[in-house]
């Protein structure tokens, strides 16, 4: 099991690192998808990689993915280390890390336009749309 502390602490470690689409690496750079996996990973979390899939999609197989591979959550009741979903032109497309901490809750996430992994408040970022946790997770 996992605590959302220190996915939240792994997350921290990869700010400042580079944007990059389908990313998962430090040097190369990660994505949004990306940085979810390079965390799992190092926290010796069994998660399976995807690969090929577009930068702008209708996020239908995202969603899908998402159902798939964790478990959903409430998006008004989520946890330290839960993973949001984030809608830009209405389609769910991008994810990040959700801290909850009252009056300052943000969102850790690798930002295409910033071209870097970021934390940042969720007031400026917008809330999530659907929110999914890691089956390790308690």
């Amino acid at each position: 099991m996992v605590d959302g502390s220190l996915i939240l602490d792994a997350a921290r470690d990869w700010i400042g690192v580079r944007w990059q689409h389908q990313g998962r690496s430090r040097q190369g750079g990660v994505d949004c998808v990306g940085l979810i996996v390079v965390v799992a990973r190092s926290l010796g979390l069994d998660l399976e990689d995807v690969h090929g899939y577009q930068r702008q999609s209708n996020g239908l197989q995202l969603m899908k993915e998402l159902n798939k591979r964790f478990k959903k959550t409430s998006v008004t009741h989520y946890k330290k280390g839960d993973i949001g979903v984030f809608k830009e032109s209405s389609f769910p497309i991008h994810v990040g890390f959700l801290n909850p901490e009252e009056g300052a809750a943000t969102v850790i996430h690798a930002h295409a336009r910033r071209r870097q992994v970021i934390e940042e408040s969720l007031i400026g970022y917008g809330q999530p749309i659907a929110a999914f946790r890691f089956r390790e997770m308690h």
